[in-house]
């Protein structure tokens, strides 16, 4: 039989061939993708596709945890990291690959500040079910016949991914706790992985009852400089790069500007390639990424204003 954790983590990246004349007849192309000619661009920091996700070796741990967790029905996981180190691109990997098989049924969510009766809601229109009611109770019991349903007589799987997990609500993570209480004897019936930022951690730990249910606690830590490197030529070759667009020593700049988080590397990466291509360069050099860390992540030492700084979740509350 096949391992299942093996078949959805694959042992390296290889990046996947284009059709290139579909890609170069969208509209608005950037002027660098042709300059540099790509069939795409290679640093997005919006949107989560999983093409472009390089899976470093901690990437590869914290999916196979997440995947373990899922396939042996134990109910919870819970994957933390500060802003920009891939919670969300993990989370898409996940949705992706778990999606693409016939006994697997996933929802995803990303609003855990919702109320519990339109947090039940959601769930239920991720499955595909219009909710019987809008009380509570009610969603909780049509919730449950579906897992039985779903899991006891048609076999599937059912996982829950929830991003942006930090801005749970106290009654809300009571109710995904309510949630794993349905299931077999030797089972949870969903399998709920949560992705948030440290905040999350500090919500659970005042909740004992549901810091007991969760089985795998990962953390992603910044990337080292040679992870850093490796994601932008991975990159750049899932966009297909045909030479090395950077200088050895840009990328080491690249690398040491980023501290090791995919989201700033990603920045100064969109940076470098529009000044470079503005200035006719075809491979770019350290001066270039330095002119392109200072537009992607501004003045450094710039004090806060504190009328404007995060509420304890991380967003503002409106």
């Amino acid at each position: 039989m096949t391992n299942f954790v093996t078949e959805l983590l694959p042992s390296e990246n290889i990046a996947r061939p284009f059709d290139a004349a579909s890609q170069l007849d969208r509209l608005g192309l950037e002027y660098y993708v042709n300059f540099y000619e790509l069939f795409d661009a290679p640093f997005q920091v919006t949107g989560n596709d999983p093409r472009f996700v390089y899976l470093s070796e901690q990437y590869k741990k914290v999916i196979s945890l997440c995947l373990q967790v899922v396939r042996d029905r134990m109910g919870l996981a819970m994957v933390l990291g500060a802003v920009g180190t891939g919670k969300s691109s993990l989370c898409s990997i996940m949705r992706s690959r778990l999606s693409a098989r016939a006994d697997y049924r996933v929802a995803y969510l990303d609003d855990l500040a919702a109320t519990p009766s339109q947090l039940m809601v959601n769930i239920l229109h991720e499955y595909g079910l219009e909710p019987v009611s809008r009380q509570v109770e009610s969603l909780k019991r049509q919730f449950k016949s579906l897992l039985v349903e779903e899991t006891q007589r048609a076999g599937n799987s059912l996982v829950l991914l929830v991003d942006e997990s930090q801005t749970a609500t106290k009654y809300n993570l009571e109710l995904l706790r309510q949630l794993l209480n349905f299931e077999t004897g030797n089972e949870k019936l969903v399998q709920i992985i949560l992705f948030g930022q440290e905040e999350l951690s500090r919500k659970v730990a005042a909740r004992p009852n549901f810091l007991s249910r969760i089985v795998s606690q990962v953390r992603l830590e910044k990337l080292s400089r040679e992870e850093t490197i490796k994601l932008v030529r991975y990159r750049l070759s899932m966009a297909g790069a045909e030479y090395d667009l950077f200088s050895e020593e840009a990328l080491v700049a690249l690398a040491d500007f980023s501290k090791g988080i995919p989201r700033e590397a990603c920045k100064v990466g969109y940076h470098s390639l529009l000044l470079g291509a503005s200035r006719q360069e075809r491979v770019i050099t350290p001066a270039t990424v330095h002119e392109a860390a200072q537009l992607a992540q501004g003045s450094p030492g710039v004090e806060p204003d504190p009328a404007f700084e995060d509420g304890p979740d991380g967003e503002e509350e409106l």
